[in-house]
């Protein structure tokens, strides 16, 4: 009986929402979200076509043709409840959106190969309430998915929230910069290379030894072991004024060296860390891969971290394989630095979060109903075998976040009073001790908590999937269609900045708005 008055409630709830899109949808977005019944945004939302290829949605668009028929999932024979490991991302790659930003403002088309989504919603703020100091929070949240082809089709999204921590709590430093000084970093590389090691300079303390290798055809080192003074340290400065590039690449060497001088100076009780800088033009082989992941991974102590930063244009001179490749190693942050101000973003602002761990090898486990069926995931990867799901750090002042779509196979199973389980398997950085936090919640109850985190990381994913299908649809010479896209995320986009005030998605709106115009161009 409860079933079918839940039932009930959402075909009114579905009824109010066509009425009040008549008008435009802001209403409607917070009667959703007030009633616990809607996936933030309703009929016009973006469109499962906007995701996978071999998906599409409903909408009102006259000249979009929706299924014939709904498509169907089986439900499984076992009705034992179903358990899956998740992981965002194996570094805290957040270079995408960046990339994309960088070549929308330059009037271009995104290639569908620098787009993933899961960097998306690693690169934009979503932050939940901040759980006790060592510890992680984790806050399920669930909405109906308004636009869906299927009888019953949920948004859940999961966010593993770390303790925040200012500059001035952190441990000492031992950093080693390993520096791509060759030929083609000449000109905007190199000056964005400069800026931000700039920036990192102006985040250190006295005490932080730092060291600094240079490489092209051959590695130096440019400082060895020099324990800074404070932020802007003279002597860090005038290494970082005097690089010049020239020459050919030899990444093996400069991460050699690199490697030397942060064992050199190892310390436990310190942050050890390399940040490699480059604009991406090197290959890396299996050995460089060795040196990163060996340092990296140390069961009974903190390793080296790898971070890896690209720099440059990301159309015509930034290779995404390097530093995917050396960051997934080496388990640190993997940004791209496209301007000063977004050097000052990711080295100033979010300095804690890309260098510090608040919690390491963080896996997720999700225990749900049978009768719900992975639809989605907006993450990099999912099993029901944990060992096969790469576990990944997670820094302070930050969130991993878990975006899918979830369908009921038959809405007859369908019990709001099941529950949903996720618990959070990690290692404490300091003590090494492995802890589990745990969130067990009703559907039910899901549906009537807040959810203004889960709107944001919707239309996040709605931007990215978007860029994909509009590249998609250009490359078949349906300019048409890739404008409808454009237009109608940007709407989506639209209304949840309205409704929830935030400056993030009012940026993306804009660039969908410069997106439309180089659309129209073509």
């Amino acid at each position: 009986m409860k079933r079918w008055s839940f039932v009930l409630s959402l075909l009114v709830i579905f009824v109010s929402v066509l009425f009040l899109c008549e008008g435009g949808c802001s209403g409607a977005i917070e009667e959703l979200v007030n009633k616990g019944g809607g996936a933030g945004y309703t009929d016009d939302d973006y469109d499962d076509d906007y995701c996978d290829d071999d998906t599409a949605g409903g909408d009102d668009d006259d000249d979009y043709e929706p299924y014939e028929e709904t498509p169907e999932y089986e439900c499984p024979q076992d009705t034992s409840p179903q358990v899956l490991f998740l992981s965002a991302d194996d570094s805290n790659s957040q270079a995408s959106p960046v990339v994309a930003r960088a070549i929308i403002r330059e009037g271009g088309i995104v290639p569908l190969r620098k787009l993933r989504t899961y960097e998306f919603t690693n690169y934009y703020d979503i932050q939940y309430e901040e759980p006790p100091f060592g510890h992680v929070r984790i806050v399920p949240q669930l909405r109906i998915r308004g636009d869906s082809v299927f009888d019953v089709e949920y948004v859940f999204q999961i966010g593993v929230q770390s303790h925040r921590v200012s500059g001035l709590q952190r441990r000492h430093l031992n950093l080693t910069f390993s520096l791509d000084t060759s030929g083609s970093m000449e000109g905007k590389s190199l000056r964005l290379l400069k800026a931000t090691c700039r920036v990192i300079a102006s985040q250190l303390k006295k005490g932080d030894i730092v060291s600094v290798v240079k490489w092209r055809h051959y590695a130096s080192v440019a400082l060895d072991s020099h324990v800074v003074q404070g932020p802007n340290d003279p002597t860090l400065l005038a290494v970082i004024d005097s690089l010049y590039a020239d020459g050919s690449t030899d990444l093996h060497s400069g991460l050699v060296k690199a490697y030397e001088l942060a064992w050199k100076n190892y310390d436990p009780e310190r942050m050890n860390r390399v940040i490699l800088i480059s604009d991406g033009q090197a290959n890396t082989g299996v050995t460089d891969i060795e040196i990163i992941a060996q340092a990296a991974e140390d069961s009974e102590k903190e390793g080296i971290y790898l971070i890896g930063v690209g720099v440059g244009d990301p159309d015509d001179y930034f290779h995404d394989t390097l530093m995917d490749e050396v960051t997934d190693a080496g388990k640190g942050a993997y940004v791209f630095i496209d301007s000063e101000e977004e050097a000052q973003k990711q080295f100033g602002e979010r300095f804690m979060r890309n260098v510090e761990i608040a919690a390491k090898d963080v896996r997720v486990e999700l225990t749900m109903p049978y009768y719900f069926i992975m639809d989605e995931y907006h993450g990099e990867e999912y099993s029901e075998n944990p060992e096969e799901v790469e576990p990944q750090h997670l820094g302070p002042n930050d969130a991993m976040v878990f975006h899918q779509f979830l369908v009921v196979c038959d809405p007859d199973l369908l019990d709001v009073w099941d529950t949903i389980n996720v618990k959070a398997h990690y290692t404490h950085p300091f003590t090494h001790q492995r802890m589990t936090e745990e969130e067990e919640m009703t559907i039910e109850q899901m549906l009537q908590a807040p959810a203004d985190q889960l709107l944001k990381g919707d239309a996040i994913v709605a931007y990215a999937e978007a860029l994909k299908e509009i590249y998609r649809k250009l490359e078949q010479g349906d300019r048409d269609e890739a404008l409808r896209i454009c237009r109608e995320t940007k709407e989506k986009v639209q209304d949840v900045a309205s409704f929830l005030n935030d400056d993030e998605l009012r940026e993306i709106v804009e660039l969908l708005g410069i997106y439309e115009g180089t659309i129209q161009r073509r």
